[in-house]
């Protein structure tokens, strides 16, 4: 991101433009207002090169009890499964995975992947392949109707909403689900990382920075 001939600082006024709430046309159309005229499907590179970043910032996260949960999203005319994994003292998302179907190999591999971020501790809903799974993963697993599930339940409708508005019909049809679940993760490293969380009066997990944008450009810049 750091070699694109547009300056850093519009790139990341573009990511976050996007990040919270714009569409890619709505976006490339704000840049040009300002003089920098990019269309938006270079908007949609800055924002999936992001995303990589997004991908290991999110990857890095540990904790020892992750609030679980699985919900049908659309995604370009399909219905898919976003599975989302939520430490609940400080809300942070810490794992997401998109599945054409949902299963107890899926809620397996995917509770695997809390294990290996140092997960101990699963709680869900009373939906029917997470007992077993969690066995199978070696997890501690309690079923829990409300309280901490409620805010894996809102970050969910959240990230719901936020799909809406995404662009993820490109770049194909084949890659429509890789390119969905980049969007997710750039959006919820910006959750993670920068945006202010009512509950606590700045985000999650917060990045040096008064604003959002200067605690995205924090982000972006840590060099790590």
């Amino acid at each position: 991101m750091l070699r694109e001939r547009t300056p850093v600082e519009v790139v990341l006024y573009a990511i976050y433009l996007y990040l919270s709430g714009l569409s890619l046309r709505q976006v490339a159309r704000t840049l040009t207002s300002i003089g920098v005229k990019r269309s938006r499907e270079a908007v949609r590179k800055w924002v999936h090169k992001f995303s990589k970043l997004a991908i290991k910032h999110i990857s890095r996260e540990k904790a020892d009890i992750a609030v679980v949960d699985e919900t049908a999203v659309n995604v370009g005319g399909r219905r898919v499964w976003l599975w989302v994994a939520v430490e609940p003292k400080r809300r942070t998302l810490i794992a997401l995975y998109l599945s054409e179907t949902r299963n107890i190999l899926i809620a397996y591999s995917f509770l695997s992947t809390l294990r290996r971020r140092g997960v101990k501790h699963v709680i869900t809903d009373g939906a029917k392949w997470y007992p077993v799974a969690a066995r199978w993963a070696r997890l501690k697993h309690s079923i829990v109707h409300g309280g901490v599930r409620s805010y894996v339940e809102r970050f969910i409708c959240t990230v719901k909403d936020r799909l809406r508005g995404f662009d993820a019909y490109f770049p194909s049809p084949r890659k429509l689900l890789d390119s969905a679940l980049r969007l997710i993760y750039a959006w919820a490293c910006f959750y993670n990382y920068a945006r202010v969380h009512l509950s606590f009066g700045e985000p999650p997990h917060p990045m040096p920075g008064s604003t959002e944008l200067e605690r995205l450009k924090a982000l972006v810049t840590r060099g790590d």
